[in-house]
């Protein structure tokens, strides 16, 4: 009964019928049962009911294929809980299976190098984006490239943060919200090189045109309104912004 309902896309209605095979004594359907559940609620996101799930997927499976969907999953999964450590842990466990695809070994590497970002520990997060540039396509490149281009500002090295700056927005143009905090990190290598106004000048384009990023445009306007209090003690023609 499941399977029919799975063939017809109707994996609502099939739910109860795996969950009845999963709480049942273990047979030869319990592994494909476990997979279809944790799809089930991965699909609807709602991870605290997959994690433990997938924790016996890992545990019970005999295909090593499903060994890895469950542990990616779980890295997932622990990422959206904010369960940072436990991500990371999952990613590890991933990236030692050989036989991953470039897919599954980036996405394990962002989740480690974003969990990083999350716990402020900077220096692992530099080493997994840089993995994760080795081997990302679309979005995910732009993310690792944005992020190779914010290390090279926090060291000081501003130029060649804005080379890099430069490469996302031509190479990732389609990917607006990288570009757009692309552009607020340019600004600040400009201020930093003593260009307060290209700074500026950027800051005020990404206020106007990227309005739909809320966390950008507030970081913009913070950043504007730091430049032109520094400059107004120097240049009483600008007014620092209230």
């Amino acid at each position: 009964m499941a399977q029919l309902y799975t063939k017809n896309n109707l994996l609502e209605n099939a739910a109860p019928h795996y969950k009845y095979v999963v709480d049942a004594s273990r047979s030869e359907y319990t592994e494909e049962a476990l997979m279809k559940l944790s799809q089930f609620y991965l699909s609807s996101k709602n991870w605290n009911k997959a994690m433990p799930i997938l924790a016996r997927l890992e545990s019970e499976a005999n295909f090593p294929q499903n060994v890895v969907f469950a542990q990616s999953n779980l890295m997932k999964a622990n990422y959206e809980l904010n369960n940072y450590n436990e991500a990371v842990s999952y990613a590890e466990k991933v990236l030692k299976n050989p036989k991953i695809d470039n897919k599954i070994q980036a996405d394990a590497q962002v989740i480690i190098a974003r969990s990083a970002i999350k716990t402020n520990n900077e220096d692992l997060a530099k080493t997994a984006y840089t993995q994760v540039e080795k081997v990302a396509t679309g979005e995910t490149a732009a993310e690792a490239l944005y992020y190779n281009a914010y290390f090279k500002n926090k060291e000081g090295k501003h130029e060649a943060s804005n080379v890099t700056v430069q490469q996302l927005a031509k190479n990732y143009s389609g990917y607006k919200y990288y570009s757009a905090k692309g552009l607020v990190l340019m600004a600040k290598n400009f201020y930093a090189l003593k260009d307060a106004f290209q700074a500026t000048y950027i800051l005020e384009s990404v206020i106007t045109n990227f309005k739909e990023f809320d966390d950008v445009v507030a970081e913009a306007k913070a950043e504007l309104s730091k430049i032109k209090k520094e400059e107004s003690k120097t240049n009483s023609s600008i007014l620092p912004e209230d």
